[in-house]
């Protein structure tokens, strides 16, 4: 069976091997009882100090829960656009989940749900307020803005559909702290 396993991982990606290393020093770690298993000497000092079993557990019953991010899907075809705000979010501690367009969008939010959608409206494949209405239908209280910049039709439309779905509407370009503000508004 060893040489089995030897054969096998001479065969594996190096990054597969680097994840089993770690999986083992974390096993390892474990198995000692060391704090990485949350568990801590009562002291050093302590003569009664003198093996694992006399570690005690650390009390997490009363710690603060830990806050996630709120999740942000940014759909827009404009990929220089959507860096940008992607940058804006994330340094503003948003999780940032992106899309190039509606159908791209809709996989997006399956895979990861998000607590937000900031989309453009008018992108190929499924256009912003198509995508909207179809994630609306699944999750209706998730929080949405609509950006635009025009186009060749204008945008009064479909920003009227958007406000009837429950959306704020931005006019692109817009500045970002404006941006910023909009959507810790809506998120809070």
């Amino acid at each position: 069976m060893e040489q089995f396993e030897e054969d096998i991982s001479s065969h594996l990606p190096s990054d597969l091997m680097e994840y089993q290393g770690v999986e083992e020093l974390e096993s390892e770690a474990f198995n000692r009882g060391l704090p990485e298993n949350g568990l801590t000497p009562r002291s050093t000092d302590d003569p009664e100090f003198s093996s694992p079993e006399q570690w005690v557990t650390d009390d997490f019953e009363h710690a603060a829960p830990q806050k996630t991010s709120p999740v942000i899907l940014l759909i827009d075809d404009e990929k220089p656009f959507r860096d940008v705000l992607r940058q804006v979010l994330s340094k503003a501690g948003y999780d940032v989940v992106e899309a190039a367009n509606g159908a791209e969008g809709i996989n997006r939010f399956y895979d990861k749900r998000a607590d937000m959608i900031i989309t453009d409206v008018i992108m190929p494949e499924k256009e912003g307020i198509e995508t909207i209405i179809e994630l609306k239908k699944v999750y209706p209280e998730v929080k949405l803005i609509v950006m635009s910049g025009g186009g060749w039709y204008g945008t009064d439309i479909d920003f009227d559909m958007a406000k009837k779905l429950g959306a704020r509407t931005l006019d692109k370009p817009f500045a970002l702290q404006e941006f910023l503000d909009t959507v810790a508004e809506l998120l809070n």
